[in-house]
C-alpha cells in the first residue's frame, strides 16, 4: 500500500492527504458533538422527569394526608395516562410499597424521585420511569447524519485539493520532466508520480551537461596598492601549551576584540595569514589618509590599547607589528593571484616580526608615502631599512587619542 501511494500520482496523493485530514478533523467534531449532546440530554432529561415527580409527590401528599389510599391509586393512574411516565410508585419511610401504575421495559429506562410531604414531615417517597429510547434515537440520527456530512465534506475537500493540485503543481512539473527529456528516453516507460517523472530525467541527463562553478573575472580592488599590518603574537605562542581550552578562547576573544575594534576605524580586514600571525589589510586613500598611514594608526591604536588592558590582566598581550606595503590586495576565492602575490610580503613581515621588535615597525615603502612622511615622526633601526614609528603630529595624534579612550570604554571590563 506504501509503494501504491508513493508512485501515485502528485495530485492523488495530495487530494488523499487533504481529504483524510478533513475526514479527521470532522470526526473530531462529531465526537465532540456526540458528548456536547449527550450531556444536554441528561441535563434535561433530569430536569424534567425531577419536575414530574415533584408534581405526583405533591398530589399524593394531599391524599395522603387524609389517609385516603384509594385516591392515592387514582391518582397514579391518572398521572401515567396523562403524562409520559411509563411507571410510577409509591413507597412509605421505611421502603414498603403502597401504590403503583403503569408498567415500562427495554432499554434507556431512568427513575426519578422525589420526597412526599405531609406539612413538614416526610411520609413517603415517589418513583417515577422515564423511557428515554425516542431521545436516544433522535441522537443517533443526529450524530449519524453528521458523520455522512463529514463524509461528504471529506469527498468534496479531496476533489477540490485534487483538481488544484492537478492544475497548480502536478502539470507544471510534468512540463518541467518533458522538457528536461531526452528525445530517446522519450518513449520510455515512466512512473505515475510527476516528482519521480522528473527524477527520471534528470538522471538521463548526460555528464557534460554538468558546469564547474566559472570565474566573474578579476576583481579591480585586488589590484590596487594594499598596507599590510602584520601582528605576531608573542604571548599566544607562549600560552597555548599552558592555558585550558576555555582560558585560551577567552583570551583568543579579547586579542580579536582589540586589533578588530582598531581595524574597524580605518577600514581595515582581519585576516588570519599563519599559526601566530594576524594581517590587517588596508587598501585605496580614503578621508582617513592613504592605505599607509591607516595601517600605522591601526598599529599605534592596538599597541596602545593593548598596553592599556594588559594592566587589568594577569596574562600579557605581548606582540610585535611591523607595516609594509604591497602592490597587490590579498586576492578572494574567484582571483588567487594577488593572495599568492603578497606572500612575499608576508613572509618578510613574519621574519621581521620573529625577531620580536619592541616598537612598530615601518617598511621603506611606507615611510616614503606623503601621508606618513608628513603626519608622524620616526627614526631608523638596526632591523634593515626598516624604521620605528615613533608619534603622531597635531592634529593626528588627539584623534588617536580619543579613538583609544572610545575603544577601552567600549571594551568594558578586562578577562
Amino acid at each position: 500500500m506504501s509503494n501504491r501511494f508513493r508512485d501515485a500520482s502528485l495530485s492523488h496523493q495530495l487530494a488523499l492527504i487533504a481529504g483524510l485530514g478533513c475526514l479527521l478533523i470532522s470526526l473530531a467534531l462529531v465526537a465532540l458533538a456526540a458528548t456536547s449532546s449527550r450531556h444536554m440530554q441528561k441535563v434535561q432529561q433530569a430536569e424534567f422527569g425531577d419536575a414530574l415527580a415533584q408534581q405526583i409527590a405533591r398530589r399524593i401528599g394531599v391524599a395522603l394526608e387524609t389517609g385516603d389510599l384509594l385516591n392515592v391509586a387514582a391518582s397514579l393512574h391518572r398521572f401515567v395516562e396523562s403524562s409520559s411516565a411509563g411507571r410510577v410508585a409509591i413507597f412509605d419511610v421505611e421502603g414498603r410499597p403502597l401504590g403503583e401504575a403503569g408498567h415500562v421495559d427495554g432499554e434507556y429506562l431512568t427513575d426519578y424521585r422525589a420526597p412526599v410531604m405531609i406539612g413538614p414531615d416526610i411520609a413517603g417517597e415517589v418513583v417515577i420511569t422515564l423511557s428515554t429510547a425516542v431521545a436516544e434515537t433522535a441522537r443517533i440520527r443526529f450524530l449519524l447524519s453528521l458523520f455522512g456530512l463529514a463524509i461528504v465534506l471529506s469527498l468534496i475537500v479531496y476533489a477540490a485539493a485534487r483538481k488544484a493540485a492537478l492544475e497548480f503543481l502536478a502539470s507544471r512539473l510534468q512540463r518541467q520532466a518533458r522538457s528536461l527529456a531526452l528525445e530517446e528516453n522519450s518513449k520510455a516507460a515512466l512512473p505515475a508520480n510527476e516528482l519521480l517523472q522528473l527524477q527520471h530525467h534528470i538522471n538521463a541527463l548526460p555528464m557534460e551537461l554538468l558546469r564547474a562553478r566559472s570565474s566573474s573575472g578579476p576583481n579591480p580592488a585586488n589590484y590596487r596598492d594594499t598596507a599590510v599590518l602584520y601582528l605576531h603574537l608573542i604571548s599566544l605562542a607562549d600560552y597555548i601549551d599552558t592555558l585550558d581550552e576555555s582560558s585560551l578562547h577567552r583570551y583568543t576573544d579579547r586579542l580579536h576584540q582589540i586589533v578588530y575594534a582598531a581595524a574597524g576605524f580605518y577600514g581595515g580586514h582581519l585576516q588570519v595569514v599563519r599559526q601566530f600571525g594576524l594581517a590587517v589589510f588596508f587598501s585605496g586613500n580614503t578621508s582617513g589618509g592613504s592605505a599607509a598611514f591607516r595601517a600605522s594608526c591601526c598599529a599605534w591604536l592596538v599597541r596602545s590599547i593593548s598596553k592599556a588592558v594588559e594592566k587589568k590582566m594577569s596574562l600579557s598581550l605581548g606582540m610585535a607589528m611591523a607595516v609594509a606595503q604591497s602592490e597587490l590586495g590579498r586576492g578572494d576565492e574567484t582571483d588567487i593571484y594577488p593572495g599568492l602575490y603578497i606572500q612575499s610580503t608576508l613572509d618578510e613581515l613574519q621574519t621581521l616580526c620573529a625577531s620580536k621588535p619592541p616598537q612598530v615597525m615601518l617598511s621603506p615603502g611606507v615611510c616614503e608615502d606623503i601621508d606618513v612622511s608628513s603626519r608622524l615622526e620616526q627614526r631608523p633601526s638596526e632591523l634593515g631599512d626598516y624604521a620605528i614609528l615613533e608619534e603622531f603630529l597635531n592634529p593626528w595624534d588627539d584623534l588617536l587619542e580619543r579613538q583609544l579612550r572610545l575603544t577601552l570604554k567600549r571594551l568594558g571590563e578586562p578577562l
